[in-house]
């Protein structure tokens, strides 16, 4: 059935050992060449030593810091397809992988259909996002989902923004550089896509960071 794979090799850049395990059997008998890496160190040093048909990683479990660094994978290594398999994702994390170039997304939970039809669309330069995907995607999802992807310290700069303090008393009250506030808050509008502070806070307010009473502009 899958006859058009016997030329591929592939790499699984996983953490999850049953992830792993199950990916070599399906796809291991398939293909000319199968892999498995940890760390994102142990995949630079095998894309450069082999050429390689195709990645597929959970990139929320890997040791990559943001999609960029997929696109800067993309970038570098142009010929290899990269698919995204991962236990949940954020209607924000599609987006940013879909704004790094990463379009062929699936869920672990999917039937093994949707893997091969991923892997298929991939190796063509083809995007392909199973239903689960596509459901998260379309929905229109709370502030509550979004805003649980901020960091603690990100948090805490939205509840002192939210008191009505400026962002050179945040950087003294953090005991921080006004450059790394500055940073913390450019990155708060582009996780949660938003463009100003009265917006940032009514998404606070609805994701319950923060109480009614507590919003100053």
């Amino acid at each position: 059935m899958h006859n058009n794979y016997k030329n591929i090799s592939v790499i699984i850049a996983d953490t999850q050992f049953l992830t792993n395990e199950g990916l070599k059997s399906i796809l291991s008998p398939l293909c000319k060449a199968f892999y498995t890496v940890s760390t994102t160190a142990g995949l630079e040093q095998l894309l450069q030593k082999e050429n390689m048909s195709l990645i597929i990683t959970d990139y929320i479990l890997f040791d990559f810091d943001s999609a960029s660094e997929l696109e800067n994978l993309k970038k570098k290594y142009p010929s290899t397809a990269i698919v995204v398999l991962t236990n949940s994702i954020t209607h924000l994390q599609i987006k940013e992988l879909n704004d790094s170039g990463i379009k062929n997304i699936l869920l672990k939970a999917d039937e093994q259909d949707e893997l091969f039809h991923a892997i298929d669309a991939a190796l063509k330069g083809k995007k392909y996002y199973s239903e689960e995907v596509l459901d998260t995607l379309l929905k229109r999802k709370g502030a509550s989902e979004n805003i649980s992807i901020l960091t603690t310290s990100e948090i805490e700069i939205v509840r002192l923004i939210a008191s009505g303090l400026s962002t050179k008393e945040i950087a003294v009250k953090k005991h921080n550089s006004f450059h790394t506030v500055m940073t913390h808050r450019k990155n708060i509008f582009r996780k949660l896509g938003v463009s100003s502070s009265p917006e940032l806070l009514m998404y606070a307010i609805k994701a319950g960071l923060i109480d009614n009473i507590e919003y100053h502009i």
